[in-house]
């Protein structure tokens, strides 16, 4: 830091500009055959604007004016490229006419130099300059993608808004007759140190918040079944015990459902018709139960629901739904009827520990094999004469 202090403000604009390059070439590696292209196209073409502004603001060092005109609108064309990149990351619309608003009035600010003076003009263009670093903060900060380094993000931009303000101030109050509008002083100094720490927080944690949902996405895909898009067995056996509405000691019901005679199914109509049907019920699910139920496939036709809270008659009850549910949306696979019923078996009791689910899960199923012996279609509750079964 202090060897940063001791070099001159030509050499921090030029160190500047360096650092944009490479964090450029290493988001346009980090775009290659990426699905999220489109950001880091936007990343890539911020940083190349930033780094040429940078450069022309180390070759006008005590140049005239309006010779700094056109870096400073570069800054506000680099800066919309990246609150479109992040908004596009965040898949968020871009509303074009709000993004250029900033540039557009930055422009206006600088014709009316000639009326307004050096000073006035060059805090309005810090203002400028703060309004679109705490445009992009906020995009970040109300985004609700559970992304950890978001918040590293945030503050890496956070950084340069003091400087900015500052920088503002000195225009409006502190030197508003200044004959320059890049005045070479400890403010400028103090600008170019924020903004290579910014560059280099914001450019790695810019990489790492995509490889954060790059591992987001693979553990998502890990915990799901592709076919359904339910949880698959993996998940239930790993996360059971943190699943929302659970304590240590809580009460659960765990639900079996079977799709009755499946195998009949597929060999009547089809297994893209077998597919399907097994799509359309985890549907159905999904529209029955609560959210922090976790319903899941756990074998071919068969689901595991596991309800923290609801005793084993609201279970019973929230079944019946289900079925009446299913009945009154008859299933068809390219146009041609499928009816199919589900046999359904619970248990219900206090959970105190995780390696419980496993005898959950057998007396559950114990109650399934029960409504299927029964003649299927029909749920059943684990009663402890079953347990023989």
């Amino acid at each position: 830091m202090f060897a940063t202090m001791n070099l001159d403000q030509q050499t921090m604009f030029t160190i500047n500009a360096l650092l944009l390059v490479v964090f450029a070439i290493a988001f346009s590696f980090a775009g290659l055959g990426a699905k999220d292209r489109t950001y880091w196209l936007y990343m890539v073409a911020s940083n190349i604007v930033l780094a040429v502004a940078f450069f022309m603001f180390s070759q006008e060092m005590g140049g005239s004016a309006n010779s700094i005109i056109l870096p400073n609108l570069l800054l506000f064309v680099g800066l919309s490229f990246r609150w479109i990149a992040i908004r596009v990351f965040f898949s968020h619309s871009v509303p074009l006419k709000v993004i250029t608003l900033i540039p557009l009035a930055a422009s206006c600010a600088f014709l009316l130099r000639p009326l307004l003076g050096n000073g006035p003009v060059f805090g309005v263009i810090n203002l400028l300059i703060a309004m679109q670093i705490l445009a992009i903060i906020w995009t970040i900060v109300f985004e609700k993608e559970d992304l950890k380094s978001r918040w590293g993000l945030c503050i890496s931009y956070a950084m340069l808004v003091p400087s900015s303000f500052l920088r503002t101030l000195q225009g409006w109050i502190f030197d508003p007759s200044m004959d320059s509008l890049l005045p070479i002083d400890i403010f400028l100094q103090l600008n170019l140190i924020a903004a290579a720490i910014h560059i280099s927080a914001s450019g790695a944690f810019s990489l790492l918040i995509a490889y954060e949902r790059s591992v987001n996405n693979l553990r998502e895909i890990a915990l799901r079944d592709p076919l359904t898009g339910l949880l698959n067995r993996w998940s239930i056996e790993t996360f059971s015990g943190s699943m929302p509405g659970t304590k240590k000691t809580s009460l659960m019901s765990v639900i079996m459902i079977d799709i009755d005679h499946f195998k009949s199914i597929n060999d009547t109509y089809g297994h893209s018709a077998g597919d399907a049907a097994l799509k359309h019920c985890a549907k159905v699910l999904k529209e029955t139960f609560k959210e922090n139920d976790m319903i899941a496939r756990v074998g071919g036709e068969e689901f595991m629901i596991l309800a923290p809270g609801l005793p084993s008659g609201s279970s019973a009850d929230l079944c019946e739904i289900f079925r009446t549910n299913l009945a009154a949306r008859p299933f068809s696979h390219n146009g041609i009827p499928v009816p199919f019923t589900v046999s359904i078996g619970i248990y219900s009791g206090y959970m105190k520990e995780r390696t419980e689910l496993d005898i959950f899960w057998e007396n559950a199923d114990k109650a399934l094999y029960k409504a299927k012996s029964l003649g299927r279609n029909k749920t059943e509750l684990f009663e402890e004469n079953d347990a023989l079964l």
